[in-house]
C-alpha cells in the first residue's frame, strides 16, 4: 500500500487533485466553497461537512435536503481529466444550515453507522461480530441493533465501522506485524507529529468479577435398618407368653408412615417346623420375625455459588500500580418449586402418583448422596457459565481499551488510502511509533489546493516494548459437584407384640441434618490474566 497519493503528491512530485462532490446523485462539486472535511473514529459514525452556494435564484426545501444521498471522492487532475478516483465518503445529509448572507449551505453528513446496525436483525448482527460473547444473564436480550451490537463488542477487542464505500466491517484493535504503511520524515508534514501519553487514572489492569449462582439440588438418605424381635430359639417361649407375631405389611405401613420409601427389604421367615409350642400354619408367609430393609428419604437443598473471580495484568500491575474496577451478575436456576419438588419425589417412590418427578438422586446404603437437577436453559450451569465467560471476556476488554490511551499524531499530504483499519510505523526523529489507526480526518481545500490527511494512532504500552503479557484461557470458572456425605445417626424400630399391646410397630428415623437441607453457601475463587499487546513506542529526546 503506497504511503503517498499520486492526486496529492509524492516525495519527489508534486500532485493535482479535484475533489468529486454528489448530493442525491449530482455532481455539485463546482458549487462547493471553503474545505471539505471527513472525520472517522473507531466505532463511530463517518462524518463530512462541506458549504454549497446554489445558483441565485435556488428555491430551498428542507425535503430536498435531509436525508439525501453524499458521496465525496479525490482523484488525480493532473491529466486534467479525473483519474485513480478514490472515495473518501459515503453517507446521507444530516443537517443542512443556511447562511442568508453570503446565499449559502453548510452541510453536515453521516454515514449512518448506527442507523445501519438498528437496521439490522440480531442474528446479521451476531454474525457480523464473530468471537464476541453473549449472555442474556449480563446483557439485556430485548436490546437490539446498536445496543445488541455494543454489548457484543464490550466482549472483543475489536472496532466496528463502516468503510468509505459504507460497508460494515469489523477490525481488531491489534497492531498488525507488519505495518500496511510507513511514513518517515520525507512524508510527515512538519511539525505535525505529536503525542499524548494514557494519564495513570485512566488505565484499568485489575477488575475483579462477583458472580452469585443459586439452584437447587436433589438429595437421598438411604438408611440402612435391621429389626428383630424373635429368633428359632426363643419363639416357643413367645407363643407361650401369648405374644404376637410382627405382620410384613405392618413393617411397610410403618415405614411409610415415617416418611421412608423403601428401596430394598427382606424378611426373617417363621420356622417352617414345630418348635416348642409354635407350630407353623397357613399365614406365616404374611408375618416375619423381623426385617432388614435401605430405607430413603428424598428432599432438596439450595446451593449458592458465590465467585469471586479476578481479571488482571500483572505486568502493568508491576509498572503503575494496582488500578482496580469491579463487575458483577447473578442467576437464579430455575425449577419447580422446592416443597413441590420433595412431594412430587415422595409421592412418586411410594407408588402413590405414577407421574415421575423430574430429577431423583440415586439412594446408596449409609449415604447421603445428591444429584444436579434439569433447570431450564436460560438459567442451568450452561448459561452460569457463559454468563461468567461473558464477564471475564468484558474484564479483559475494558482492561486492553484502557492501554491503548496513548496517542501518536501526525499529517500528511492527503492520503485516501489511510483509514481506520490500518495500521502504521512512524520513524521520524525523535519518534518511532507503530500502532493501529484510531481516527482519521481528510481536509481538503479546492480553493487553496491543500489537501491533508490527520490521523491519529491507538499505542498500547505500558510495560514497555518487549514486555509478554500472557492470556489466560478464557474458559468458565468449575463449580460444586453433587457428591455424597455418610449418615450419622441410625434409625430404631419398636413393635408392641404383648398379649394386652396394640401390636403395633413404630419405625423412626434420624432428622435430616441442617447442614444437608439448609441453603449452602460456598465460596468459590479464580483468577485470569489478561493478555495485553505492547507497540512499538520509542521516544528520543
Amino acid at each position: 500500500m503506497p504511503a503517498t497519493y499520486s492526486g496529492t503528491g509524492s516525495t519527489s512530485t508534486a500532485g493535482v487533485w479535484t475533489a468529486i462532490v454528489t448530493v442525491d446523485g449530482s455532481d455539485v462539486s463546482s458549487r462547493v466553497v471553503g474545505e471539505i472535511r471527513i472525520d472517522a473514529e473507531e466505532s463511530s459514525a463517518r462524518t463530512a461537512e462541506f458549504t454549497i452556494r446554489p445558483a441565485a435564484g435556488t428555491s430551498f426545501a428542507v425535503a430536498n435536503w435531509v436525508g439525501k444521498s453524499v458521496t465525496i471522492d479525490i482523484a488525480d487532475n493532473a491529466s486534467g481529466s479525473p483519474a485513480n478516483v478514490q472515495r473518501l465518503f459515503t453517507g446521507l445529509i444530516d443537517t443542512p444550515t443556511l447562511n442568508l448572507v453570503h446565499r449559502t449551505i453548510a452541510i453536515l453528513c453521516t454515514d449512518d453507522l448506527q442507523g445501519k446496525i438498528d437496521a439490522m436483525s440480531n442474528s446479521a448482527i451476531d454474525a457480523a461480530i464473530p468471537s464476541s460473547y453473549y449472555s442474556n444473564v449480563i446483557f439485556n436480550s430485548a436490546e437490539t441493533g446498536w445496543r445488541r451490537a455494543q454489548d457484543r463488542l464490550s466482549t472483543l477487542a475489536s472496532a466496528l465501522d463502516l468503510d468509505p464505500s459504507g460497508s460494515l466491517r469489523l477490525t481488531a484493535w491489534a497492531a498488525k506485524v507488519t505495518p500496511d504503511l510507513s511514513f518517515t520524515n520525507a512524508h510527515i508534514l512538519d511539525e505535525s507529529p505529536g503525542l499524548a501519553l494514557a494519564s495513570r487514572t485512566a488505565l484499568i489492569n485489575s477488575i475483579e468479577i462477583d458472580f452469585g449462582y443459586r439452584f437447587p439440588r436433589v438429595k437421598a438418605e438411604g438408611y440402612p435398618i435391621t429389626y428383630s424381635y424373635v429368633t428359632s430359639s426363643t419363639i416357643a417361649a413367645h407363643v407361650a407368653a401369648g405374644n404376637w407375631f410382627l405382620l410384613r405389611s405392618s413393617v411397610e405401613a410403618a415405614i411409610k408412615a415415617a416418611g421412608g420409601t423403601i428401596q430394598s427389604i427382606s424378611y426373617d421367615a417363621l420356622p417352617n417346623t414345630t418348635i416348642g409350642t409354635f407350630t407353623p400354619g397357613p399365614y406365616d408367609s404374611l408375618s416375619c420375625m423381623g426385617f432388614t430393609a435401605v430405607v430413603s428419604f428424598d428432599y432438596a437443598q439450595q446451593i449458592e455459588e458465590q465467585y469471586t473471580i479476578t481479571v488482571s495484568a500483572p505486568n502493568s500491575i508491576a509498572a503503575v500500580g494496582t488500578l482496580p474496577d469491579k463487575l458483577q451478575g447473578a442467576l437464579e436456576g430455575v425449577y419447580p418449586q422446592v416443597v413441590a419438588a420433595e412431594n412430587s419425589m415422595t409421592l412418586y417412590r411410594n407408588d402413590v402418583s405414577g407421574i415421575p418427578p423430574m430429577d431423583l438422586a440415586t439412594p446408596v446404603s449409609g449415604y447421603t448422596t445428591a444429584a444436579d437437577v434439569t433447570l431450564t436453559a436460560d438459567t442451568n450451569r450452561t448459561a452460569a457459565q457463559n454468563a461468567m465467560q461473558t464477564l471475564i471476556q468484558v474484564a479483559k476488554t475494558r482492561i486492553a481499551g484502557s492501554h491503548r490511551h496513548n496517542y501518536v499524531t501526525a499529517s500528511v499530504p492527503l492520503n485516501p488510502s489511510l483509514d481506520l483499519p490500518l495500521t502504521v510505523d512512524i520513524n521520524v526523529p525523535g519518534l518511532h511509533a507503530v500502532g493501529k489507526v484510531r481516527t482519521v480526518a481528510h481536509v481538503l481545500s479546492p480553493e487553496t489546493g491543500q489537501a491533508v490527511t490527520q490521523f491519529s494512532l491507538a499505542i498500547s504500552s505500558v510495560a514497555g516494548v518487549g514486555v509478554t503479557h500472557s492470556d489466560t484461557p478464557n474458559t468458565a470458572p468449575a463449580g460444586t459437584s453433587p457428591g455424597s456425605t455418610e449418615l450419622t445417626g441410625s434409625p430404631t424400630a419398636v413393635f408392641s407384640y404383648g398379649p394386652s399391646d396394640d401390636h403395633t410397630i413404630t419405625v423412626t428415623f434420624p432428622g435430616v441434618a441442617s447442614a444437608e437441607r439448609n441453603k449452602a453457601n460456598v465460596a468459590l475463587s479464580s483468577s485470569y490474566n489478561a493478555g495485553l499487546p505492547e507497540d512499538i513506542l520509542t521516544i528520543t529526546l
